[in-house]
């Protein structure tokens, strides 16, 4: 059985943050209850020896999943398995097995991990804030994977993970490739940072947050993270002020010049059988822990690929009441983990915009006068919730959902009437630091739901 293509799966794969040695075990999330939260269901998780870097054992993980070992959080450390399309035309995984059949052995396949971390230089345009970080191997040992960056002090590192080729065995002869993220620290320029400017210059404190972790000198030519002022267009992002620092006395953000761990890049695999040279890849990332587990956001992901590799519509025959049905619990997840009563701009102890809001940032912005979205007696969480508990309950009856006309369209995301900002999703943001709204593709699932409950069809004996 020839092998004549590689692939890497999953094509994606996204990696948590964490400090604990122990990675997070494998669970999947489970809806019981139908208007409850979901369940975290153990799932079938593969220990890896650390000494051999051989898979020991599949286990089914205890219950509760522990998301910490103490304090430290147990990162999320993603598996790529290389599969092989044969003469059969099919996907296969490749194995030990298959590598003898071609004459070959695990040590043929080569890896190569590169990535990067450009969150400064997305900001500064300095092509010496870079960070990047790159390392190939085919063997089976723990290789770090060392941020570098010409604005780094001498001998200095940004740690982004490691990652490490499985050595395949008899139980488990698959090829694969283990990412584990870095542990979630912050790194910085200075031991002392600036809270404000007194009358007399500026005032200091010692920063407890990256002390032992001065990675970055301030002294060199183009070293100019540290004390970064965003200018504005076109280098701005929405919302702007997305990095640690100060307010000047202009209300300008300023940076304390900090860097964290996480980063995103490409795994390679690269295998030559016969006269041939056959390569795939993988899109890796690694991202803050999953503080809220049992819930998923309103719009992810996900729904963006979806939308992209299928376009905004929908086939009719791809509509389903599950469908919608999960867009609403994952709208109901969403408002259950929200201050809705603040975020709707309602005063807290009689002052208003205390809080960053849609509200305020419709002030800021567009100089509306400051008003809340809603009526603020109809905001309380419990209310929300339970409004959204009843659209789930009349979908799983068989309800068509009647909400596709106070869904926020796309090009409505700017709409600052009344009518405008009470559309669905109601005060949440956007990447766009405007009013947030479901993808094309989700608004016409919803649409076409409609639609098919109300014109059900009709079976062949019809």
């Amino acid at each position: 059985m020839s092998i004549h293509e590689i692939r890497i799966l999953p094509p994606l794969a996204i990696a948590r943050l964490g400090s604990s040695e122990e990675p997070l075990e494998n669970y999947e999330l489970v809806v019981e209850d139908p208007l409850g939260h979901r369940e975290i269901r153990a799932a079938e998780t593969l220990r890896v020896d650390a000494r051999t870097g051989e898979i020991s054992e599949a286990y089914q993980p205890a219950t509760p999943i522990k998301f910490r070992d103490s304090k430290r959080i147990r990162p999320v450390a993603p598996f790529l398995e290389i599969f092989a399309r044969t003469d059969a035309d099919t996907l296969i995984p490749l194995t030990v097995d298959l590598l003898a059949a071609e004459g070959l052995n695990p040590g043929d396949v080569k890896w190569s991990v590169s990535l990067g971390n450009l969150k400064a230089f997305r900001r500064t345009g300095v092509e010496q804030d870079k960070v990047h970080a790159s390392t190939s191997f085919s063997d089976h040992d723990v290789h770090p994977i060392e941020g570098r960056c010409d604005n780094f002090l001498a001998g200095k590192i940004l740690p982004l993970g490691s990652a490490r080729y499985i050595r395949p065995n008899a139980a488990f002869p698959e090829i694969r490739l283990r990412y584990t993220p870095a542990a979630g620290l912050v790194y910085g320029a200075s031991e002392r940072r600036i809270t404000a400017m007194g009358v007399n210059g500026p005032i200091t404190e010692a920063d407890d947050v990256v002390k032992d972790r001065i990675i970055y000198d301030t002294t060199k030519e183009h070293a100019t993270w540290l004390g970064y002022v965003d200018p504005g267009e076109p280098t701005d992002t929405n919302p702007g002020a997305i990095y640690a620092g100060y307010a000047n006395e202009k209300g300008a953000q300023v940076s304390w010049g900090y860097l964290d761990d996480e980063c995103d890049g490409i795994v390679e695999a690269e295998l030559q059988v016969g006269f041939k040279t056959l390569r795939a890849f993988a899109r890796i990332g690694a991202g803050p822990p999953a503080f809220a587990p049992d819930s998923l956001p309103i719009r992810t992901v996900a729904d963006e690929i979806e939308q992209a590799l299928f376009g905004p519509e929908v086939r009719l025959a791809d509509v389903s009441a599950e469908r919608v049905e999960d867009i609403v619990r994952r709208a109901y997840e969403t408002v259950r983990l929200l201050n809705t009563a603040v975020l709707n701009g309602n005063p807290v102890d009689g002052r208003f915009g205390t809080e960053s809001m849609m509200s305020l940032q419709d002030s800021n912005d567009f100089h509306r006068m400051f008003a809340p979205i809603m009526a603020t007696t109809l905001v309380d969480n419990l209310s929300v919730v339970a409004l959204h508990q009843s659209i789930l309950t009349a979908l799983k009856s068989g309800t068509p959902p009647w909400f596709v006309d106070v869904l926020r369209q796309p090009e409505e995301v700017g709409d600052l009437s009344d009518k405008g900002r009470r559309k669905m999703p109601a005060m949440m943001r956007g990447a766009d630091a405007r009013y947030l709204t479901l993808t094309r593709r989700q608004i016409d699932l919803i649409r076409r739901s409609v639609t098919r409950g109300l014109f059900p069809a009709r079976s062949a004996e019809e």
